[in-house]
């Protein structure tokens, strides 16, 4: 008779996770296939292992994740045997002793025992202190003969129970990546579940730059970091190279300046997205540890895990800046909305076509345009274009407009005016790097005088009724920047036919094909079209942008303002 010590055992190590059970169930029907048995034959196999290891969860590793649960299987004169073991109690023994169907034909457990007793040729169990063992057998008139012992296949099936430990493990991790909400949390939880899955003596985490952002800097915070000091460099770069590095005390190879104690051991790369950023090690206190092909495949898969959800970290904090910065455009659309004109305060002139507008290429305009009247019976116009997006470039607007109205009631000069409004801007924005331009003009309609002065902003364009083009250059430079400065103010008669326009640099600074429109090629096309009307030459350039970028296919690159004031 043949001696169990001399079978070819398959066995197969579980945890406690019933969606594994099917695949290990499946080697042990393909093990049945290959013994001749028919498809009733198989599935009433397969009933009785399903039952067999569900009882070994159940009442063998609980909830307890760490707790092997164990499925071995082999053939031997005619006979198919099962055994299971597990370190708990097993079934009561008074439904061992006399296992039967549940009276209540609706209660959801109570039949297996039964079915595996009624199944079984013979059916036996062992308690002992280390646990509880079941093995079921089974005869058949003949079976195909099993394979012979065989060294390196055994191999193979050790080396797959390994992996499938490993997927069960890091199933876990991913359910958990799922659940923690901060990322060093589950760092260290994964890494925690990792040595208590391996016989290592240490594991060590480490960044290249630590300090690069919130999440690198909370994950530098845990146990495991450092652990081992720092590689050194041309391990480094052996490690970029290869994915992987392993030491021995054989090697002499050690690549890291803190870890003596552990002569043996692997590293692997840590990738988030294509960058790496850092690698995961482990090391071994004992010298004739042995690192083979799955630890240096469970450690990379480790360290995808981790470089996944500081991916996941980082894409959060994306999304959550997002979040806040359409916050802001919101609160910024609405303040703009409050503090900004929407109507025209002043739509003409007496004696003059006046045009203005404004294309914001975002919900919130960094331009501003507006002209009022003052009690003296002058018009005051303003061209801005405000350096900055969002609510600050909507809060630094209407700090000007409300000095702007404040002046068309106070009156006073120009140059004065805005003095104040470079004073009152450089000294609330403490050296921030924000700042106006501006082009800021008065006229009378009587005398026709305009007088004008500019803040760092686009010269504006006076087309004389004989064809001549002057260009009202700044008379200082942008609001805010620097402290005491004087501006100065410049007066110019219109007459009949005379046209002034004043723009900000949207108008200009867009792309054309491969180049930049650029001042030069708006001032020629100003001066090609000055026999247009103030809205068709606005319309039309309009035009003109819009085709561009369409033939480009790219949104509006900046605000778009106009002011347009000629004399009848």
């Amino acid at each position: 008779m043949i001696q169990e010590s001399s079978l070819h055992i398959t066995e197969f190590a579980l945890t406690n996770d019933v969606s594994k059970v099917s695949s290990i169930r499946d080697r042990f029907v393909n093990f049945l296939s290959s013994l001749g048995l028919n498809e009733r034959e198989k599935d009433a196999w397969k009933l009785v292992f399903t039952e067999l290891i569900n009882n070994a969860i159940e009442h063998g590793s609980g909830a307890q994740a760490n707790k092997k649960i164990y499925a071995r299987w082999w053939s031997v004169n005619n006979s198919v045997w099962l055994e299971t073991e597990d370190s708990g109690e097993g079934p009561p023994r008074k439904l061992i002793r006399n296992p039967t169907l549940p009276t209540d034909p609706l209660a959801e457990g109570g039949r297996g025992l039964y079915i595996i007793q009624e199944f079984a040729d013979h059916f036996n169990h062992w308690y002992s202190s280390s646990g509880y063992m079941a093995k079921v057998c089974k005869g058949y008139n003949r079976l195909n003969n099993v394979l012979p012992l065989n060294p390196e296949m055994d191999a193979i099936l050790d080396e797959l129970s390994d992996c499938y430990e490993s997927l069960s493990l890091f199933d876990r991790m991913a359910a958990n990546l799922l659940q923690d909400e901060r990322i060093d949390r589950f760092v260290q939880s994964a890494l925690n579940m990792f040595m208590d899955a391996r016989d290592y003596s240490a594991i060590h985490l480490e960044l290249y730059q630590a300090e690069k952002n919130s999440i690198y800097q909370w994950i530098s915070s845990i146990d495991a970091y450092g652990v081992f000091g720092q590689i050194n460099s041309d391990a480094s770069e052996l490690l970029r190279l290869n994915d992987s590095i392993n030491w021995s005390t054989k090697r002499s190879n050690h690549p890291f300046s803190s870890a003596e104690k552990y002569p043996v051991g692997c590293c692997a790369p840590l990738y988030v997205g294509d960058e790496i950023v850092g690698l995961i090690a482990v090391g071994c206190e004992a010298n004739d540890q042995i690192i083979l092909s799955n630890d240096v495949r469970n450690l990379r898969a480790l360290a995808d895990i981790i470089g996944v959800s500081v991916s996941r970290a980082l894409l959060d904090i994306e999304k959550d800046e997002r979040k806040r910065l359409a916050t802001e455009m919101h609160i910024a659309t609405e303040l703009q909305q409050q503090l900004l004109p929407i109507d025209k305060e002043i739509s003409e002139i007496p004696g003059y076509e006046l045009f203005y507008s404004s294309i914001s290429a975002l919900e919130v305009a960094g331009d501003f345009v507006e002209v009022r009247q003052n009690d003296a019976g002058e018009y005051l116009g303003c061209v801005i274009d405000v350096m900055g997006k969002g609510v600050s470039a909507a809060i630094l607007a209407g700090i000007f407009r409300s000095q702007f109205i404040a002046y068309s009631f106070r009156g006073g000069s120009l140059s004065t005016f805005i003095e104040g409004v470079n004073q009152s801007l450089e000294s609330q924005l403490g050296g921030a790097t924000m700042f106006i331009t501006a082009f800021i003009f008065k006229i009378n309609p009587e005398s026709h005088e305009i007088t004008y002065g500019a803040a760092g902003h686009p010269p504006a364009l006076l087309f004389r009724g004989d064809g001549a083009l002057q260009e009202l250059v700044s008379t200082g430079p942008p609001m805010g920047l620097f402290p005491e400065i004087e501006y100065g103010q410049t007066q110019i008669q219109m007459s009949a036919g005379d046209r002034l326009i004043a723009v900000t640099d949207g108008l200009y600074e867009w792309t054309e094909g491969e180049d930049i429109f650029g001042w030069e090629a708006m001032v020629k096309w100003f001066t090609d079209n000055q026999h247009l009307d103030s809205k068709t030459l606005w319309s039309q350039l309009q035009s003109k942008m819009l085709q561009a970028r369409v033939s480009q296919s790219i949104e509006q690159e900046d605000d778009e303002t106009l002011l347009i004031l000629t004399r009848k």
